[in-house]
């Protein structure tokens, strides 16, 4: 547990610091942050928000391919394990809850916020943030297998970039956020705890995968077809 804490140790941080802020009117939050917009951090949080969706997942994996099985193991039970937390709250518990626009719109405060154009507007299932807690899987995940300082606090910032952008694009409330990232971080934790107490003799082969090979390959297949 000792190594988890020192390699998380700016994800903890960043836990502490913010939790004061669940405290807080949600809407004014919000209003804050929609009053800051500019065309820049339009663009800006529109792309960042991108790299929350499963896609992002996809090239992770072809990452951690080139590593030994056990970080595979400890990927893919983690991202199992954020799902079905997600799922669990998001179309159980509570299923149904309203996002930002949604409440906005009812309690007839429509007129005090402006929205970016081209953006799609979710509705219901609010909590939490499939985006953040997918992203804080990713980068814990890798923070856990850097073993380097520096890297863990460049993929937290990482992290709440997607965080933020997620209430920068009215699409999810502070509480969204933070439970979000907190999900997504203890996914991973339980996965690499779990895979670490349970060695198996498989966890220490890796794929050889010759990637250069299969570029130039997939080079010429397109040349072929085109």
């Amino acid at each position: 547990m000792g190594i988890v804490k020192d390699r998380l140790f700016p994800f903890i941080l960043a836990f502490i610091l913010c939790f004061p802020l669940l405290f807080l009117q949600k809407t004014e939050i919000l209003f804050a942050i929609n009053a800051s917009r500019t065309p820049f951090w339009d663009v800006f949080f529109v792309k960042s928000s991108a790299l929350g969706h499963a896609v992002t997942v996809i090239f992770a994996l072809l990452l951690v391919l080139r590593f030994k099985f056990k970080w595979l193991a400890v990927f893919l039970s983690g991202f199992l394990i954020q799902v079905l937390i997600v799922v669990l709250f998001k179309k159980g518990l509570f299923n149904g809850e309203l996002r930002p626009y949604l409440y906005f719109y009812r309690s007839g405060l429509m007129d005090s916020i402006s929205l970016i154009e081209g953006v799609k507007i979710r509705y219901v299932n609010t909590f939490p943030s499939g985006h953040t807690a997918t992203i804080f899987f990713l980068v814990s995940f890798f923070a856990l297998l850097a073993r380097n300082k520096v890297a863990s606090w460049t993929l937290l910032l990482v992290g709440l970039i997607v965080g933020f952008a997620r209430m920068y694009l009215f699409q999810h409330w502070y509480a969204d956020v933070y439970f979000g990232m907190v999900f997504g971080t203890v996914s991973s934790v339980v996965a690499y705890l779990a895979i670490r107490a349970y060695p198996k003799s498989w966890h220490t082969k890796q794929l050889e995968v010759n990637l250069k090979g299969w570029a130039r390959s997939t080079q010429n297949a397109f040349r072929e077809f085109f």
